[in-house]
């Protein structure tokens, strides 16, 4: 069957230009089109419903973009139970409740003895979005639920930052776990005078660009006189470690991950579409799969 697959895997992603023009292409041909939302960040997938639910409002067609999630794709997978320890379900009705309203949504935050305890986003009374909870006013986890009002995705926070996912089944058991790592790497950056990357005066840029059209033997010679400046940059690089709970199986990367959700969904005759930021990371990974990007 013809498809057409958009995978997210960023918001920076989704919102380039390219992306929507690309989707309202899509939606113009007479194929089934979704959009594979991704992200780590399970509550942004609220955000991507609304940047669809807008362009869907100038452009009627993306109305029927089916929106899948991995809680979607997981829903009747076996999963594990989590413990108190791994997810905190709390009795808000015991706390002091404070309704406002911010960005046409519902917004209820909770308080004992006047400090935070949960912050409640939803669309109206019937649909909750994202449960924040707090300890000693610092966020330690943020639920998120699905349209039909469960939990699908539950990030446990430390030092404002999501150490640990699960995503859901439909029993609230845990399908999938990330573990968020980070590693040192090294970049280097050659700055010497002949290098592109050397600021230039105004002056000089005549004489840099003379070096530029230089043949590659006397560029090499050029460079070896002068003086190196090379210099070694050590950051620090986030990844994730993925589990399956349904099989135990892990992988090391996300892209690795990517990679064996998409195999259950393509078929010869899918045309795929990926952020042209991870095009190097997942294109190894589908040797046999014709990519497109946005």
């Amino acid at each position: 069957m013809q498809q057409i697959i958009f995978l997210v895997t960023s918001l920076n992603g989704m919102h380039k230009p390219n992306f929507t023009q690309q989707l309202l292409q899509a939606v113009k041909q007479d194929v089934a089109v979704s959009v594979l939302v991704a992200l780590v960040d399970f509550e942004a997938t609220w955000k991507v419903r609304t940047f669809l639910n807008r362009l869907a409002r100038k452009n009627p067609g993306v109305s029927d973009v089916n929106l899948v999630t991995l809680a979607d794709l997981y829903r009747d997978e076996q999963g594990l139970k989590l413990t108190s320890g791994e997810r905190n379900t709390p009795t808000l009705t015991t706390f002091d409740e404070r309704l406002f309203a911010d960005n046409e949504e519902q917004v209820k935050r909770y308080l004992d003895a006047g400090h935070l305890v949960a912050e409640l986003r939803q669309l109206d009374d019937d649909s909750p979005m994202v449960l924040r909870q707090y300890h000693a006013d610092q966020l330690v986890q943020i639920d998120t639920y699905g349209l039909d009002g469960q939990v699908v995705g539950i990030e446990k926070i430390t030092d404002e930052v999501a150490q640990t996912s699960y995503v859901l089944n439909a029993k609230g058991e845990a399908v999938l776990r990330f573990v968020r790592h980070e590693r040192p790497i090294n970049h280097v950056f050659n700055l010497s005078n002949a290098s592109a990357m050397m600021a230039t005066e105004f002056a000089d840029a005549k004489q840099n660009a003379a070096l530029a059209n230089m043949t590659k033997r006397q560029r090499n010679k050029a460079e070896a006189a002068t003086v190196d400046h090379t210099s070694i940059v050590s950051a620090a690089e986030t990844y994730y470690g993925v589990l399956a709970y349904s099989n135990y199986r892990r992988f090391d990367d996300l892209y690795t991950f990517y990679q064996a959700v998409l195999s259950h969904l393509l078929t010869p005759e899918t045309r795929l579409y990926v952020d042209l930021a991870i095009n190097a990371a997942i294109s190894p990974q589908m040797p046999n799969q014709l990519i497109f990007n946005y």
